[in-house]
């Protein structure tokens, strides 16, 4: 039992852990809230921050960078997406995207934050970088930079489909809620009409049935 609990446990640390160390996040941020994270950098390096908010009101948030120092380096009020690019020092900085203006619709956000340049691969694999390349160590790295490309253009659709689906999504809410209210309507119209004129020939029969009796 005490084992099944630790190994749980364990499993969700290295899940959450390797979600933290993920550069793109998609999050939702409550009304009146405000979300923050937090970016541990080991030195001097040229970075870029892209957002774009997804669906919720009018597809706006406020969003601001600190520094180590307590320094804000970026600000943006009320901004629906943007692309912040900015050169580290060591230490924590912290990106923030606030909602608080808003007193009832969430909004769903998508972050990412990578290296402005594409490394080769024995940067990312921390090894040293050769002065000179082999010619299958070139070829290597234009492969990697020509996928780092596609991924790019892969995430833009994403999100691009994303904001679609979910325009279409309400647009479909609408119209269909629209429907129900007309039809409801043409039925009430409709009832109320029968009612009106089935009383005013009812009332007619009657003032002749009177006066033949007379």
């Amino acid at each position: 039992m005490e084992i099944g609990f630790i190994s749980m446990v364990i499993v969700v640390c290295v899940f959450c852990t390797a979600s933290a160390r993920g550069t793109a996040l998609t999050f939702e941020v409550p009304d009146q809230k405000r979300f923050c994270l937090i970016e541990l950098f080991e030195g001097p390096k040229d970075y870029v921050l892209e957002y774009k908010v997804l669906k919720g009101g009018q597809q706006d948030i406020d969003v601001h960078v600190r520094s180590p120092n307590g320094k804000i380096i970026y600000r943006q009020d009320k901004a629906s997406e943007g692309r912040f690019e900015f050169e580290t020092s060591r230490g924590d900085y912290q990106i923030c995207f606030s909602n608080e203006f808003s007193s009832w619709v969430h909004k769903v956000v998508y972050a990412d934050l990578r290296p402005a340049d594409v490394h080769s691969l024995a940067g990312e694999a921390n090894q040293q970088i050769p002065f000179v390349r082999t010619s299958g160590e070139s070829s290597c790295d234009e492969i990697h930079e020509t996928l780092t490309t596609v991924m790019r253009f892969q995430r833009d659709f994403r999100i691009k489909e994303s904001i679609g689906r979910h325009i279409a999504e309400t647009l479909l809410s609408n119209v269909t809620w629209m429907s129900v209210f007309q039809t409801f309507a043409v039925l009430i119209t409709g009832l109320g009409q029968t009612f009106i004129l089935k009383r005013f020939f009812t009332d007619r029969t009657s003032e002749l049935g009177i006066k033949e009796g007379t």
